[in-house]
């Protein structure tokens, strides 16, 4: 699914990596709480995996389609405007649908998503998000979806799980306007890391975490003054306490 921030460019580098750890430490619980469009999730094997995201429309939306819903052909302008303006006077799934796929570049509401190229030629940016999605939809049909704010899952009956973590990055665009409080979550992915495989998507992370792999991407997400950019930086992947599992060398990138 097209989603801001997604992994899907990086997957082929980072998917290998978790399931690996799956596969060496007899893992049977792949948990991400911040799932987003699930781009790594549809690329993972697991007897059960987890997905939750705090954007309800967006996991209604996923549960939506897992449930056999076939989203319509075309959407509007009229309609787009419609639901931005009364969301709360359609389904969280219908909200979700326009929200993410009928909006320009897969952001939130980030404006129409007309039938076209910036030089004119015909392209339909809300069919290719359905075709995406509807390809992708085989792949991720058994997920477990929830919605909830990360520190409200209940970690605690978790035991030699892995959890992926890809949470909002610092200084780019969020698909929420909350303010995310990032030594709250460097704490509770510490408590989390005494029983559990943890591994964190982000460009940098405090001293205690291990940077286990990281490749220079070219991203086009907005920086925080709200300019649109395409220029190179440097993602990672990063781990608590990776000797504990044998890591070897072999995952750095050069």
């Amino acid at each position: 699914m097209k989603y801001v921030g997604s992994k899907n460019k990086i997957s082929k580098h980072i998917a290998p990596i978790l399931q690996s750890f799956i596969d060496n430490n007899h893992v049977n619980i792949y948990y991400e709480p911040f799932c987003g469009g699930l781009n790594m999730m549809d690329k993972i094997r697991c007897k059960n995996r987890v997905g939750n995201d705090i954007h309800k429309e967006l996991i209604a939306l996923l549960k939506a389609m897992q449930s056999g819903w076939i989203p319509p052909q075309t959407i509007s302008e009229e309609e787009y405007n419609a639901v931005r303006l009364h969301k709360e006077d359609y389904p969280d799934y219908y909200v979700g649908l326009i929200g993410f796929c009928a909006t320009f570049g897969s952001k939130w509401f980030g404006g129409y998503a007309r039938g076209c190229k910036p030089d004119g030629s015909p392209r339909n940016y809300y069919q290719e998000s359905i075709r995406n999605l509807t390809k992708q939809l085989p792949l991720i049909q058994d997920v477990k979806l929830t919605s909830k704010d990360y520190l409200e899952i209940n970690m605690d009956t978790l035991h030699n799980a892995l959890v992926y973590c890809d949470p909002p990055y610092r200084g780019v665009t969020k698909y929420a306007t909350e303010i995310f409080d990032y030594g709250r979550f460097y704490d509770w992915c510490r408590v989390v890391a005494k029983t559990n495989i943890l591994c964190v998507s982000e460009y940098n992370m405090p001293d205690d975490f291990t940077c286990i792999w990281q490749k220079s991407v070219t991203t086009s997400l907005d920086v925080s003054n709200q300019r649109h950019i395409n220029e190179a930086r440097t993602e990672k992947l990063f781990m608590l306490h990776p000797e504990k599992y044998g890591l070897t060398s072999s995952f750095k990138a050069k």
